[in-house]
């Protein structure tokens, strides 16, 4: 009986050497050829198109344009200098409001007067109004 080693080597580097007969061999050739050829003519004659692709998540695309990127930067850097024109509690005390916190939580929170923190928190708006 004829016999042929068949060579195979897998994707984790390992490599065995595999003995069967020459008939079995040669089909397993055959196969192998055909494969090869119809992923060459596959590769060749595809048309590839870049709209024909999906694409994972938004983080590819972005639909803001570059005036409208400068417009928030400008929008932020204002807020900032309005920020800093503010005592440090009326900062703290706006900041938390902006959080979701209520009146009282910043009283509670700050161990200040609900009434205080509500006026020190009227005062920053009246300042803020200025610049806006």
């Amino acid at each position: 009986m004829d016999s042929r080693i068949l060579h195979y080597e897998f994707v984790t580097g390992e490599s065995v050497n595999i003995t069967v007969s020459a008939e079995i061999a040669e089909v397993i050739y055959d196969s192998r050829r055909m494969e090869h050829t119809s992923n060459e003519r596959s590769r060749y004659h595809t048309a590839f198109s870049l709209d024909s692709e999906d694409y994972e998540g938004t983080n590819l695309v972005s639909e803001k344009t570059p005036d409208d990127l400068m417009e928030k930067l400008e929008d932020r850097e204002h807020l900032l200098d309005c920020l800093a024109h503010l005592s440090e509690n009326q900062r703290q005390r706006i900041l938390m409001l902006a959080q979701g916190m209520s009146i009282t939580e910043i009283a509670r929170v700050q161990h200040a007067d609900r009434t205080t923190v509500r006026e020190s928190i009227q005062a920053a708006r009246k300042k803020f109004k200025k610049y806006f």
